[in-house]
């Protein structure tokens, strides 16, 4: 930690932690739980090279090929930006902004990079379900409950001895009746297949995303993150820039469009830290003079895709709130709202298209 520390490397300690946990395969937690863990000759050369690299400002998250976002592990490398904090703002906001009226959802994420808002938002999208999937499964264990009691204690009660003999049953005699009303009790929603909470946000029986991105070496990387968390049959990445991967058919389809894009200005950019400037791709950062270049088309051509009352959410640099909210306004967008980061800086801009047809 010293030597990183040394050398300027943000937040030293934590980069420590990374590269030991990851050099020898545990947990970060394990390190204070098995401090006199002696690590191998492998081991230990393959935490002697990251440091060195992480010495010189190579991301430890590429050197150990992941990244936590949104409480999920996600696979990274220098094909695109390594997920950060701030984007989590964007999800949950992207989330809360969905209309749950249908039971169904179409989201449009631009600029997808590892694809972890895609993964973040389906995962909380499907909360409700798998909250009452669980649920169901402990209600369902408890009618078992019921009827295996009901069962033994009538049975015990019909194989008793003689009135007065201490070794009679308990006497409770078995009444059909309890399993035929534990068999005919209403079933919740979840196994109705109805909507759970409905009219709250994120309360989808189903959403799928179709999620575009410039890099082929990104859109791999997104596909793997995808399948890892179980999400492949539900995000479809495109190769493209933009909506150019979309096909006409899919004109006003989409009830969410959700983008992360590059947005760091020219000026900005060169005040970068190393281990962003010089390692993490300019494709997926630099957005031109004043960071607005992408910004501008994604929000300009949002409602030829939009369905009417559709949203877009966008992340932006914490000093172009103004110039997006008047980009929002000109292109249609109503009730728009400005999202504030775990650092408290504006960071996510939104709105509701106030008519889909062009």
């Amino acid at each position: 930690m010293t030597h990183l520390e040394e050398r300027g490397v943000d937040s030293p300690a934590v980069c420590a932690d990374m590269l030991l946990s990851a050099a020898i395969g545990a947990e970060r937690l394990r390190l204070y739980m098995e401090p006199d863990r002696l690590a191998s000759d492998e081991e230990r050369a393959t935490l002697r090279d990251w440091v060195k690299r992480a010495a010189t400002h190579e991301p430890v998250q590429f050197l150990v090929g992941e990244a936590w976002f949104h409480q999920i592990r996600i696979e990274v490398d220098s094909s695109t930006m390594i997920p950060r904090p701030a984007t989590e703002t964007l999800v949950e906001v992207g989330h809360r902004r969905l209309d749950a009226s249908t039971d169904s959802a179409r989201i449009l994420d631009l600029c997808t990079g590892t694809g972890c808002v895609s993964i973040a938002l389906l995962n909380l999208i499907d909360r409700p379900q798998r909250a009452a999937a669980r649920m169901q499964e402990a209600e369902q264990a408890a009618r078992a409950e019921l009827v295996r009691l009901s069962s033994a204690l009538g049975a015990a009660g019909g194989t008793g001895g003689n009135e007065g003999e201490p070794d009679g049953a308990v006497g409770m005699e078995h009444d059909p009746a309890i399993d035929e009303s534990i068999a005919n009790e209403p079933s919740s929603n979840a196994e109705e297949g109805e909507p759970v909470a409905a009219g709250e946000s994120g309360s989808f029986l189903h959403a799928s995303v179709v999620a575009t991105e410039l890099v082929n070496e990104a859109v791999e990387l997104a596909r793997r993150n995808a399948a890892r968390h179980l999400h492949a049959d539900r995000i479809d990445v495109r190769q493209g820039s933009l909506y150019d991967p979309v096909t006409p058919e899919e004109r006003s389809s989409f009830d969410l469009i959700i983008s992360n894009p590059p947005y760091i200005s020219d000026v900005e950019f060169e005040r970068c830290p190393p281990n962003v400037r010089d390692h993490e791709p300019a494709t997926a950062l630099r957005g031109g003079k004043d960071g607005l270049d992408v910004i501008r088309r994604v929000i300009e051509e949002a409602p030829v895709w939009l369905a009417p009352g559709g949203v877009l959410a966008i992340e932006m640099q914490y000093d172009q709130a103004s110039a997006v909210r008047s980009l929002f306004g000109a292109a249609g967008f109503g009730d728009i709202e400005v999202h504030q980061d775990v650092d408290g800086l504006d960071r996510v801009v939104s709105g509701r298209l106030h008519d889909g047809s062009i």
